[in-house]
């Protein structure tokens, strides 16, 4: 399963290696060369040697970079140019992509449009709404819920207090392909795993409350938000009010044929339990969402539609998938989202996944055919290959988040896109963007303290892989580029983060 946390980072001594043995539980042996007191220290090549090849980490898969920042010069390598699952640091090339592609001003627009405008509060016709895959329609820019309402103020800005027609939701811009063929079906039901599309609220998450009666035997309540206006609900209730001690705790099971969480367990009396889960519906569900919230604020609308196809002809000429370019269609007003420069700080610092594959299908929605998985690979690989000079060879694609262990990279890939965005415009708030040590929220948060200011790197972990590459400023001042990643080590997660920090505190001595 994938993480985005990590324990904190081991520290070492002022000089010499680090001895990261002494706090692992059963470990033996410690890097011991250390250079008498006076003596030049070891050079960093030896040292970082060392550290890899002391059991147990001689049974690692380790591929390392670390190079120059200004000109490029390896300052160490080992199996740089194989191919490692990569984790979440697999978002370091679609940020990087994406910001290179579209630009660090790029923003999503969700708008509504009409073939006729409103008279007198009566809009006389159905009323579109064309989606675009905003990934800001959510946390952490708006409280859960406050999307929707956000939609509903620009609406009412324009204008319309009443709809005669339907309310049709465009959405065809974007397959509805609901996740990559290879994440594991485990990973699933959690935030990690949570499913995209065109129009979807609160990052595909689920928020599920549930209350237990004031007596045993009595339905407790559930809640859940986004809320939408179906009578059929998107979370149907089977949990039981007890007395006495707990035989089932509540849990959460999606049932794909009904489109529906099931909750089911006991509860006790006035005890409470908040679930957060993937939506697994999720643009049905912010439809509905929608919808409830018009009708709550007092306009008056008809049945909602969902259109999934594109080029399907609709009204006045227009087709599906085109409607802001349609001249028969009037953009009343919209919700715009803040520049993409101020979004990839939410996906690089936390390894926000649901946002990273927002993005790579909106690479695919913008520059490609259509909003999908496919169509983003097919934009991002040639970008890579002409700007960042990154083989074709040295990557492969299965998503953007790094949850499918499919993917691969090299360490000189990512050390080479890590380069290219450096020396861009908006390199220093990419820089910015990622992982921090100390830094609240940050993969990096617990990590690399005696670092604080000079690491800015991008972590990765799933089951057997642990990773680190980003930016490392040395003891005497110089920017070291570097990627360090980890496969196969039948090892604690922990154990492994311990020797990556001891090998970017080596880095940092130089």
């Amino acid at each position: 399963m994938a993480h985005t946390g990590d324990n904190r980072g081991l520290r070492g001594p002022t000089s010499g290696l680090v001895c990261v043995a002494a706090l692992v539980v059963g470990l033996v042996g410690c890097a011991t060369s250390r250079s008498p007191a006076g003596a030049r220290p070891a050079p960093v090549a030896e040292r970082i040697g060392v550290l890899l090849s002391e059991p147990p980490f001689d049974r690692v898969h380790w591929g390392l970079l670390v190079a120059d920042a200004e000109s490029g010069r390896t300052v160490y390598e080992h199996n740089s140019d194989l191919l490692f699952i990569p984790g979440s640091n697999m978002k370091v090339p679609v940020a990087a992509s994406a910001l290179g592609l579209l630009g660090p001003a790029h923003r999503w627009d969700t708008a509504f449009f009409s073939p006729v405008l409103p008279a007198g509060g009566v809009l006389d016709g159905n009323l579109y709404l064309r989606a675009g895959g905003d990934p800001t329609l959510g946390a952490p820019f708006y409280p859960q819920g406050g999307a929707a309402e956000r939609l509903v103020d620009a609406l009412l800005s324009s204008g319309v207090r009443e709809v005669t027609g339907r309310l049709r939701i465009d959405v065809s811009g974007w397959d509805s392909t609901s996740v990559p063929d290879s994440w594991m079906v485990e990973d699933l039901p959690g935030v990690a795993g949570a499913t995209g599309g065109a129009f979807v609220f609160d990052r595909g998450e689920l928020e599920i409350r549930v209350r237990g009666a004031s007596r045993a035997g009595e339905l407790p309540s559930v809640d859940w938000s986004p809320r939408g206006a179906d009578t059929r609900p998107f979370v149907e209730n089977r949990v039981v009010t007890v007395a006495g001690p707990i035989g089932a705790p509540v849990r959460a099971s999606f049932l794909p044929e009904s489109r529906r969480w099931v909750i089911d367990g006991q509860i006790e009396v006035g005890g409470s339990l908040d679930l957060t889960r993937a939506a697994r519906d999720p643009v049905r569900l912010a439809a509905s969402a929608l919808t409830r919230a018009l009708r709550e604020r007092g306009i008056r609308i008809g049945e909602t539609e969902i259109l999934w196809d594109p080029n399907v002809p609709i009204e006045s000429g227009c087709t599906s998938g085109s409607i802001p370019s349609c001249p028969e269609m009037h953009r009343l007003e919209g919700v715009e989202s803040p520049p993409l420069i101020d979004v990839v700080p939410q996906i690089l610092g936390p390894s926000q996944n649901w946002m990273t594959e927002q993005l790579l299908r909106t690479l695919g929605a913008e520059l490609g055919e259509r909003g999908g998985w496919p169509e983003g690979f097919s934009v991002i690989q040639p970008f890579l290959e002409r700007d960042a000079r990154v083989r074709a060879a040295d990557v492969h694609w299965e998503d953007g988040s790094g949850l499918s262990n499919h993917n691969l990279i090299s360490p000189g890939a990512l050390v080479a896109i890590l380069r290219y965005a450096r020396d861009q415009s908006w390199g220093p708030a990419f820089r910015s963007a990622l992982a921090q040590p100390g830094l609240q929220d940050s993969t990096l948060e617990s990590r690399l303290l005696d670092l604080h200011g000079r690491v800015f790197a991008k972590t990765g972990s799933l089951s057997h892989v642990n990773a680190l590459s980003g930016y490392l400023v040395g003891d005497d001042g110089r920017e070291l580029v570097f990627a360090i990643l980890t496969n196969g080590s039948n090892l604690p997660a922990s154990q492994i983060r311990g020797r990556i920090d001891a090998i970017v505190l080596e880095l940092s001595r130089n």
